[in-house]
């Protein structure tokens, strides 16, 4: 099986419970979007759109009336579709990856992406197949997961004996970057860089909610393995967390890195 297509059916699964569990992203997008300079932003392309956080929020400060979203998973699709439709948005859906997708060059006045761009595996490619759909003048915004995040729940991974699948490690480095990383990749896709910075949060939740969120984001790392193997993985990670709760719950940071950045008139 595909990696595009072990992503795409593990946010099938959680698209259902995504908003629930990953309540934290709405503020990130609201974060975001306070950053873009005042402006028209009648249509916008939402790349990676999952249930649609940042669109909301678009719509909400600019009054975006179309909406284009872009997101390998049908179920995030449909979700993205009730949301904004209910907002009385004009909605597109686009069933694609960011580096396939079928929308035409130069046609939005702003392009977004929540909480994906971490999971694009070309991401110097990724950021450069966005800025293509820009109009000239227009803005892209990208949230993502920055270099940092969940760093001692990585810890954790590391400890356990005997050892997880290499590739649940090895993952935070590749999905992972700094706000230099990205206002370097915009600026290589010819976009003037307006801000790129991080913010990191310290939370502490009890560990099942924690494991939540990690099943909800990551369970197609999973995907290549025998059922029952992963099953005996998965409890062992669970009773790792528990094992590192204190009284406050599991404690752990979550560095959300933004860039927003304009392409030349």
């Amino acid at each position: 099986m595909a990696e595009g297509t072990r992503v795409e059916e593990s946010f099938d699964r959680s698209a259902g419970e995504y908003d629930e569990i990953l309540s934290h992203n709405r503020t990130g997008a609201r974060r975001l979007v306070e950053a873009i300079p005042p402006g028209d932003y009648d249509e916008i392309l939402d790349v990676g759109c999952g249930t649609g956080f940042v669109t909301e929020e678009m719509v909400r400060r600019f009054g975006t009336s179309r909406v284009t979203g872009v997101d390998p998973s049908e179920g995030m699709l449909e979700r993205f579709r009730a949301k904004l439709t209910d907002l009385g948005a004009e909605v597109t859906l686009v069933q694609a990856g960011v580096h396939d997708m079928p929308v035409p060059d130069g046609a939005f006045d702003a392009v977004v992406s929540g909480m994906a761009f971490h999971w694009f595996p070309d991401k110097p490619g990724a950021i450069a197949a966005m800025a293509r759909r820009l109009k000239p003048g227009g803005v892209m915004a990208v949230l993502a997961s920055g270099t940092g995040t969940d760093a001692e729940f990585l810890d954790v991974l590391r400890a356990i004996d005997p050892p997880v699948p290499p590739g649940w490690i090895s993952v935070f480095d590749e999905i992972q970057r700094t706000g230099d990383q990205l206002a370097g990749y915009m600026e290589d896709a010819g976009l003037e860089v307006i801000d790129a910075w991080e913010e990191r949060r310290v939370r502490r939740t009890d560990p099942e909610a924690y494991m939540a969120r990690i099943n909800a984001v990551a369970s197609h790392l999973s995907s290549g393995l025998d059922p029952d193997v992963a099953a005996a993985h998965g409890a062992r990670v669970v009773d790792a967390v528990t094992s590192a709760a204190g009284p406050r719950g599991f404690e752990y940071a979550f560095v959300k890195l933004f860039g927003v950045a304009r392409r030349p008139a």
